[in-house]
């Protein structure tokens, strides 16, 4: 099973994994995905030093969608970055970077949980993940006078009937047309009738200030 690669993935995974194996203890760091090719995952962090103590801060997670993954697998990678920021988070020293520390997680997490976390990968032994052609879509920006905002990803074929019900809809205050290559457009269907995804007004401002106005 192949996971969808959206931020929203990874912090749902992280607070799962977080709740089932690291009793919640982890704040939310960041997370990102990469395009590394070299390594699967990375877990970063700023340090500084007071009263001859390092404290870490800042911590990031970024796990590389270059390669074609299964969910399973980059959920291994996850955890693994997860141990990492474990270690570092409560300020456990280890022997080095995959030390006696690390290695002990790692083989306690593989056995009470049936995961398969290992050391390193081997990259070259994977498949590269095809890149997705960015693609076009013509996009429908509604505000409506109850104050709520929507936006439709619209099949080209049907705006000239959606125009048509457009200027007939009373219950609109404004809308306005645009294209855009965004990937938040990507899971929305194409539609051929009034409908789309209700937005808070600032996802609604975000996302009109990137995309071409149509006139």
């Amino acid at each position: 099973m192949n996971a969808e690669l959206t931020i929203d993935y990874l912090r749902q995974a992280f607070e799962h994994y977080n709740d089932l194996i690291f009793e919640g203890k982890l704040p939310v760091p960041k997370l990102k995905w990469s395009r590394a090719k070299t390594r699967l995952g990375q877990m970063a962090c700023k340090r500084k030093t007071s009263w001859g103590r390092i404290k870490y801060y800042d911590f990031t997670i970024s796990i590389s969608n270059y390669y074609k993954l299964t969910k399973e697998e980059i959920d291994d990678v996850l955890i693994h970055e997860m141990i990492h920021y474990s270690i570092a988070y409560t300020g456990l020293k280890d022997t080095s970077a995959h030390g006696i520390v690390f290695r002990g997680m790692m083989d306690k997490i593989n056995r009470t949980f049936n995961r398969h976390i290992t050391i390193s990968v081997r990259t070259r032994n994977l498949q590269a993940r095809s890149v997705q052609q960015p693609k076009d879509y013509l996009i429908l920006a509604l505000k409506m006078k109850d104050g709520k905002y929507f936006l439709s990803s619209v099949n080209p074929s049907a705006a000239g009937k959606l125009a048509i019900s457009l200027a007939r809809a009373r219950e609109i205050a404004h809308y306005a047309w645009y294209q855009s290559q965004d990937e938040y457009f990507r899971s929305m269907p194409r539609v051929r009738s009034l409908r789309g995804r209700q937005v808070s007004a600032e996802v609604y401002e975000t996302m009109i200030e990137k995309m071409k106005l149509l006139k």
